[in-house]
């Protein structure tokens, strides 16, 4: 078994690092840790860190996927306040809100086409 301390960082590709910053930073207030030019930046909330690694014109395996390429949920304190914010900033809702197991979610896309989720689950 190989025991894992901690994730370092989960990549995100994006035809745009500016605009995924932008989106992850306003939205969620993810703060920027690093960045190199326009090939990528490590973005940080608390102990979670996003790479967001421009795949714009490389070839590689993350490109040969057709979008969604990674999907992920955040747990968030008002559901409510969340689905206003993201109508407020246009962002493209894709499914929901629905029930699910005595809670909400809704998905939507980051400016690259990823899935996101948000969700709550009533106490």
């Amino acid at each position: 078994m190989i025991i894992v301390e901690g994730i370092d960082y989960i990549v995100i590709p994006t035809g745009d690092i500016e605009a995924s910053v932008k989106f992850y930073s306003e939205l969620f207030d993810f703060e920027t840790i690093e960045e190199k030019g326009n090939e990528f930046a490590i973005i940080g909330l608390d102990s979670v860190n996003i790479k967001l690694l421009n795949t714009n014109g490389v070839k590689s395996s993350l490109t040969e996927v057709k979008s969604p390429v990674l999907s992920f949920v955040l747990d968030v304190d008002d559901f409510t306040e969340a689905i206003v914010e993201l109508e407020s900033k246009s962002v493209q809702i894709v499914r929901g809100p629905e029930a699910r197991d005595g809670g909400e979610f809704l998905h939507f896309l980051d400016p690259s086409g990823n899935i996101l989720e948000i969700n709550y689950k009533e106490d």
